[in-house]
């Protein structure tokens, strides 16, 4: 386990990607853009463009920091190092997804592209991350931690194959309804109420789980 590389290098290069297409793209934008749209579609709050630049990057890089300091303050540190790669995974895809639908903000700015991609995206993110959710071992950050999956660890294996189990059917439902709904409000939705489901399931579920231990 290298303790100097809990990001990957392909989600230290997505920031750095990021920030490159953000330069390029200021200049490019208006002295004022939209941050949110009403439930018409329509731009309802602006912001300046040097925030729309950098707010993003600067949200990845907390992410990237965080992420190297998490592992070192769990009280169950020495179980990092049974699923680190597992763990190093999470955080490049985050960071990656985070960069794509930046990229997505950016050519929504420039009239280029839709923001039902950047829902794509959050999507696709939920299915990558779930796929691996059955190889973490218990830790207080990472995974589904309920009452019962960190006072059992078959809890939480189980609870961890079950939210692996969901998490594609859910991100797929994420993606259909992010092209079905309007743009707005609404279509917040699409990545709310199926990752409230999955949440709701899955906490449920840890507690059946630890009942029948």
């Amino acid at each position: 386990m290298n303790k100097k590389k809990a990001m990957p290098w392909w989600g230290w290069l997505a920031w750095i990607l990021a920030i490159v297409l953000g330069c390029l793209t200021y200049f490019h934008l208006p002295v004022q853009v939209p941050s949110h749209v009403n439930s018409t579609g329509k731009p309802a709050f602006f912001i300046s463009r040097l925030l729309a630049v950098v707010y993003e990057p600067s949200i990845m890089l907390v992410i990237i920091l965080v992420w190297h300091v998490l592992w070192r303050i769990d009280p169950k540190k020495r179980n990092y190092e049974s699923f680190w790669s597992t763990y190093r995974y999470i955080g490049g895809v985050v960071i990656v997804c985070v960069s794509l639908i930046y990229l997505v903000v950016l050519g929504h700015l420039l009239h280029i592209g839709s923001m039902h991609f950047a829902l794509t995206v959050y999507g696709i993110m939920f299915m990558l991350i779930a796929n691996v959710l059955p190889r973490l071992q218990p830790n207080w950050f990472v995974g589904i931690r309920t009452p019962w999956t960190l006072s059992s660890e078959e809890c939480w294996n189980r609870t961890h194959r079950l939210g692996g189990q969901l998490g594609i059917p859910i991100g797929i439902l994420i993606i259909i309804l992010a092209w079905v709904l309007p743009i707005g409000k609404v279509m917040v939705l699409a990545v709310v109420i199926p990752i409230i489901l999955w949440v709701l399931i899955t906490v449920v579920a840890s507690y059946f789980y630890a009942k029948k231990e």
